[in-house]
């Protein structure tokens, strides 16, 4: 067992024009690993002062940022890129420590980022205006695109540097700098990958980093009236908030925000693919993940025979600290709150005649004793009034519901305020095309569990987004269109 205290704690400061600095004000806030409560390192964290620097910062290397060709800027992202590649394993062990993932999937979580960026290094000479015909031969019309300007990034605790690569590369293909304001949960990794940026050749001031609470710094970002765009991940409540404050300004806004992922698996599909593919999207990061398959409606004829192999893969799931070597398939949860939330989701459904049939109670191994665990848990037996058929858990519980007729799975999975995404485990190609449309989510997978690719857009329905990220069109939200009309002669 490895812990956090054979590590030497870190400071680090803010990331302002190019440069670390600490706070004006002197603020800082310890992290501390929620595998066994011990100190990480320290940040700073920001005062307004300090947003009034950083915005300055981002504004005054928009000019030229934005002034480059696309060509330079692609140039300049993927060598920026490439230097964070170098330090893949220094910014994974803080993510690891700070965030409670493995350090294998936190490694490549730095890596996949990198990956994002560059797929939108590549989108920026690709960003195509077009001509019209006119009513009069002397008139000429085209239309073209312009950055917003400074935008406001605000990123979560779940994929602290993954979920921010999805709108910094974007961000910085279209030709804008931006402020991140990282959760005051896990900043360690996204501030210290945001200066990596800019060590590997970002201009100074295209990217800086300002960690602080929300309720302060998060909202004074948000209402700043030089910054132009914000785009965020995190709980619905807040994304709702956000509109609110950002109303009045009218600025563009994209946000990514929760999910209650239901998976419907009838009685042709591949129980072997579904087992896996529920237990990898259910328990993965502890079921910390928006795209969490949370619920499974299994067909009658293969319900059993599916969670007989759900708990086999939550039985053979490893627990251990995130530096633990061999590697551990999961870490612990990494707040509190989340460990509570969990608890009494499985609480409540076991009262209202749930039946836990894996996991269901913090492990007994004293090694685990100091940290935030929970093993991966399987419930049977759920019906729709239950919290954990309602309320996103986050956290590692799968609850499975029988049917009999796919139309009223459907209706079920589509009970719910959010649709961010649906699962759907099936052979048969007419239903899949049926089913496939039926579903109201932003994204459908059949018989896989690769949610997110960079080229396929993420967009929420009802409650679970605003706008949209990843693909060639997530450019598009931090761009504005220009009209041109001439008349010559």
């Amino acid at each position: 067992m490895t812990s956090a205290s054979n590590e030497s704690p870190l400071h680090l400061n803010l990331h302002i024009g190019g440069e670390n600095r600490p706070s004006a004000d002197g603020g800082r806030a310890e992290i501390r690993c929620p595998a066994d409560g011990e100190l990480v390192g320290t940040v700073s964290l920001a005062s307004e002062a300090d947003l009034e620097d950083a915005v300055a910062a981002a504004r005054k290397a928009l000019r030229s940022w934005s002034g480059t060709t696309a060509y330079v800027r692609e140039q300049q992202i993927r060598k920026a890129s490439a230097h964070v590649r170098t330090q893949a394993d220094r910014l994974g062990r803080l993510m690891a420590l700070e965030q409670g993932k493995p350090l294998n999937q936190a490694r490549s979580e730095i890596l996949g980022a990198c990956d994002t960026l560059e797929y939108y290094a590549a989108e920026a000479p690709r960003i195509e205006g077009w001509t019209n015909p006119t009513e009069q031969r002397d008139l000429h019309s085209w239309i073209q695109w312009q950055p917003v300007g400074v935008c406001g990034l605000i990123t979560p605790w779940n994929y602290p540097v993954s979920l921010l690569s999805w709108k910094l590369g974007p961000a910085l293909a279209a030709g804008c700098t931006v402020v991140v304001k990282p959760t005051s949960v896990t900043p360690c990794s996204p501030l210290a990958f945001c200066a990596a940026l800019t060590e590997g050749g970002l201009p100074a001031g295209v990217v800086n980093c300002i960690p602080g609470p929300g309720t302060r710094l998060g909202e004074a970002l948000i209402r700043h009236p030089k910054v132009a765009k914000i785009a965020m991940t995190g709980s619905s409540a807040t994304g709702k908030r956000i509109l609110q404050l950002a109303a009045p300004f009218l600025k563009k806004v994209s946000l990514e925000l929760g999910g209650h992922c239901p998976a419907v698996v009838l009685a042709d599909a591949d129980l072997d693919l579904a087992a896996r593919t529920i237990a990898y999207k259910g328990f993965r990061n502890c079921g910390q993940s928006c795209s969490s398959i949370n619920r499974v409606y299994a067909h009658d004829g293969v319900h059993d025979g599916l969670v007989q192999r759900v708990v086999a893969e939550a039985q053979r799931a490893t627990l251990g600290h995130p530096l633990s070597d061999p590697p551990v398939a999961l870490g612990p949860m990494t707040t509190r709150e989340g460990l509570e939330t969990t608890v009494a989701h499985i609480a409540d459904a076991v009262a209202r005649g749930a039946r836990v049939v894996a996991g269901g109670q913090p492990p007994s191994d004293p090694a685990l004793s100091r940290g935030w665990y929970f093993p991966p848990t399987v419930l049977v037996g759920c019906t729709p009034e239950m919290r954990v058929m309602r309320e996103e858990t986050f956290g590692p519980v799968v609850a499975f519901a029988a049917f009999t007729d796919p139309e009223t799975a459907v209706a079920q999975a589509n009970d719910s305020e959010y649709g961010l995404v649906s699962y759907l485990f099936t052979r048969d190609l007419a239903a899949t095309l049926r089913l496939t449309e039926a579903l109201e989510a932003g994204t459908v997978c059949v018989n896989h569990g690769a949610v997110n690719t960079n080229y396929g857009p993420y967009a929420g329905w009802k409650d679970s987004g605003y706008g949209l990220e990843l693909s060639r069109r997530a450019v598009f939200e931090y761009l504005r269109p220009k009209h041109v009309k001439i008349a010559v002669g």
